[in-house]
């Protein structure tokens, strides 16, 4: 029988990123429910692939690309910025960044939520296929493209191009939007959606008055191709 740790720390300054990870699924397996990654530095794809419930996994400052992808069930809390590609393709599970993130922010993942607390870059939630994405701060150029499934919430303005293409899903802004993208479409905010929002936000931490923000979902006027609208056609590409 396992032994239950409760916590342990790494230390990644003398590691290199596979032996970081290597270190995260060792004490996973030996039974720890908290794990703290001290000195990061910056570095990319640490803690990727963890199939694990009721875990934390605690950077202590800062990482670079990809940290936390592809994951299935732990709880992953970014002490700091992170880079691109935070989280792409998770399944389940949760990820904190307490502070800014890159381009490419929550892309493609199935489930789970992704929250920033600052800012993210370009094309974040690019084809979400489902989960939840909350942005504390401003979202960047084209967020939301090709938008499957899920939902993103934006507590503060979105640059152009917000949804462009999306096919299904729910973009809530609380800010302004400086242009749709393709076939991206306001639609009214019900109560529905306001209590959704306020049960996302609070998840976070967030409490703010949600009756300011905008519902962007899809026109789907790209679900089928035509010949007789290539100029609907050329405005996505």
């Amino acid at each position: 029988m396992v032994a239950e740790m409760t916590a342990v720390t790494v230390e990644a300054q003398d590691l290199e990123t596979r032996e970081v990870n290597r270190a995260i699924k060792r004490s996973i397996a030996d039974g720890a429910k908290e794990i703290h990654v001290l000195h990061p530095a910056g570095r990319h794809s640490f803690a990727v692939a963890l199939r694990a419930d009721d875990v934390k996994v605690v950077f202590e400052g800062p990482t670079g690309w990809y940290t936390a992808g592809m994951n299935f069930g732990p709880h992953v809390v970014i002490e700091g910025n992170t880079g691109w590609g935070v989280g792409e393709c998770m399944m389940g599970g949760r990820i904190e960044v307490l502070g800014h993130a890159g381009s490419g922010t929550a892309a493609s993942i199935r489930g789970g939520l992704v929250y920033v607390q600052g800012d993210t870059g370009a094309r974040a939630g690019i084809a979400m296929k489902g989960g939840a994405l909350v942005v504390g701060g401003d979202s960047g150029y084209m967020t939301g493209f090709m938008m499957q499934r899920g939902t993103i919430v934006i507590c503060g303005d979105a640059a152009d191009g917000i949804g462009d293409s999306m096919y299904e899903g729910t973009i809530y802004v609380g800010g302004s939007i400086a242009s749709r993208g393709a076939d991206a479409e306001i639609e009214e905010v019900t109560d529905e959606d306001r209590v959704l929002l306020k049960q996302m936000l609070g998840d976070v931490g967030i409490d703010e008055n949600v009756d300011g923000f905008t519902k962007i979902v899809s026109g789907r006027k790209l679900w089928n191709f035509s010949t007789k609208e290539p100029e609907l056609w050329k405005s996505a590409l």
